[in-house]
């Protein structure tokens, strides 16, 4: 059984305590983690545990931190070759062991030392703020052609059996939702509002910017329900998560093996009475179990990467002698969102209407992901398109 992640986080955090640390209430402790999102729990336990481990071979204190520990772990956090934006992610989690702790309430936490802050500064000034984007998973097809891999290509390498049926359905969701994988994952049965014309639409009772839950509802396309009603029609999944792990038993063919005389047998053979009898022949068969939890993160970024390497054998994609493997390892779960967004940037939406549509707080984050294509459609295009030929 995994350890559960407010477990992990307690043992954590208490690895990393001072000897001499005061008493701390264990209802405050309580009440902050049930305030907090099971992602961030985990991602401070993972940063507590990077922090923890660094600490103890340095001969430095975890909890409480001084500004010139923080400093000197940043410092090595650089060397190693983390970005900013993982320095950053850091020192965020370690202000957040503090304040689950109580540490800092009353002098103020070590993480906002002007040391510790200037610190940050000075690696985004040396190694600049642009971050890894995850390669983008647009349409292609009907929405102009594109190299490299496309939704297009990969709903077409999709086959007809069941693994093929689940997987064309769930590229097909996210691609038009603009899902999160944690979106996509929580997706049920129950959360499907099919409409008159033959779309749908998507419940999403809570997202990365919707920790309390208020839901949100996204547009689904006439040709992603009848993907969705395929693999729903062949599951026979009537509630609980949509999107379920398929397991495949592959058993070979076998010829007859015909009945062999007692007397021709060696004194030692195994299954004896087998052999008198003989045995008829085994077709091949394959036999599919429909899974009763949802998918998790590394199984959707793994089932895209396998459908992304069927698309180029089936001669669907092509791309440049030794760059596959970049390519494949590129797609992760946040692939058909960056997707979706470059696409609509594409057709000249903007980045408000781009950020409601796929319920970021801000257009800040949509127009990192367009930043390019966006110029295609701002201000100085419109008015200039015209009049500078």
């Amino acid at each position: 059984m995994a350890e559960p992640v407010d477990q992990r986080l307690l043992r954590t955090i208490a690895s990393s305590l001072a000897s001499d640390l005061p008493p701390v209430s264990q209802l405050g402790v309580e009440t902050a983690l049930e305030a907090m999102a099971e992602a961030t729990k985990a991602a401070i336990a993972a940063d507590m545990d990077c922090f923890g481990r660094w600490c103890a071979e340095n001969g430095s204190v975890a909890l409480p931190a001084g500004p010139e520990t923080l400093v000197l772990y940043l410092r090595w956090l650089e060397a190693a070759g983390r970005k900013p934006a993982t320095l950053a992610r850091r020192i965020a989690s370690i202000a957040s062991a503090h304040r689950l702790m109580g540490i800092g309430e009353k002098e103020g936490l070590p993480t906002d030392h002007p040391m510790v802050r200037n610190a940050l500064r000075a690696n985004r000034r040396r190694q600049g703020t642009v971050q890894r984007q995850a390669a983008p998973l647009r349409f292609g097809g009907a929405l102009g052609e594109l190299p490299g891999f496309t939704i297009s290509a990969l709903l077409d390498a999709c086959m007809s059996d069941p693994q093929g049926l689940r997987d064309g359905a769930m590229l097909s969701t996210g691609y038009d939702a603009g899902l999160r994988v944690s979106e996509l994952t929580a997706a049920a049965v129950d959360h499907i509002d099919p409409q008159a014309d033959g779309t749908g639409l998507l419940y999403i009772p809570r997202s990365k910017t919707d920790q309390e839950g208020q839901g949100s509802w996204a547009w689904l396309s006439a040709e992603t329900m009848r993907r969705v009603q395929a693999w729903l029609q062949y599951s026979g999944i009537e509630s609980g998560p949509l999107f379920r792990r398929v397991g495949i038993d592959r058993r070979r063919a076998r010829d007859a093996i015909p009945p062999r005389p007692y007397h021709l047998m060696a004194g030692n053979t195994r299954h004896w009475r087998e052999r008198l009898r003989g045995s008829p022949a085994i077709e091949a068969q394959v036999t599919y179990t429909i899974g009763e939890t949802p998918l998790t993160r590394q199984g959707v970024c793994g089932i895209y990467r396998r459908i992304a390497l069927a698309s180029v054998e089936a001669g669907l994609v092509e791309l440049p002698t030794g760059k596959l493997d970049a390519a494949i390892a590129a797609l992760s779960t946040h692939s058909l969102r960056v997707g979706l967004t470059q696409d609509l940037f594409a057709a000249g939406e903007d980045g408000a209407g781009i950020a409601l549509t796929l319920r970021w707080s801000s257009p800040a984050t949509a127009l990192r992901y367009g930043r390019k294509l966006a110029v295609r459609s701002n201000s100085a295009s419109r008015v200039l398109n015209n009049v500078r030929r």
